[in-house]
């Protein structure tokens, strides 16, 4: 009974009080509008795919359109603020931008680096064959 007696005292002694924590508040810094022509989309020919790629969608700008679920659209577009900001995410980070790509992406060209990367490799593909027959087989024996 001692031993509890002791360990509520010794509970009831005041630690120090923490300090309150400050609220802190997100920032967001830096928005601007941004240039859609500037992305790397400009040099696709099919207009369908053009505008999928930016992220918009003549149908959904007009007020009177309807979802798949029956829906009536507002005629925000995909993207609320695409007039304030300028795009939406697929304007900022496109997936694919043909614009920005090197000229050379379009061929391949291993060099002689490449050739004895590739030749090493058959090689140490080769041996690993020939050391697992041999070492399975009669012929190890």
């Amino acid at each position: 009974m001692a031993a509890i007696a002791t360990k509520s005292i010794a509970s009831r002694v005041a630690l120090p009080a923490r300090p309150a924590r400050k609220a802190l508040k997100p920032v967001a810094s830096g928005g601007g509008k941004v240039d859609i022509s500037k992305v790397g989309l400009e040099s696709i020919d099919d207009p369908v795919v053009q505008q999928n790629l930016k992220g918009r969608s003549r149908f959904m700008k007009q007020k009177g359109w309807v979802d798949p679920q029956g829906r009536k659209g507002k005629g925000y577009g995909v993207y609320r603020f695409e007039d304030k900001y300028g795009a939406n995410v697929d304007g900022y980070s496109p997936i694919y931008t043909p614009d920005q790509w090197s000229s050379s992406g379009d061929s391949f060209q291993l060099g002689t680096k490449g050739l004895i990367a590739w030749a090493g490799l058959l090689l140490v593909l080769l041996g690993v064959g020939i050391n697992l027959v041999v070492s399975t087989s009669q012929l190890g024996n």
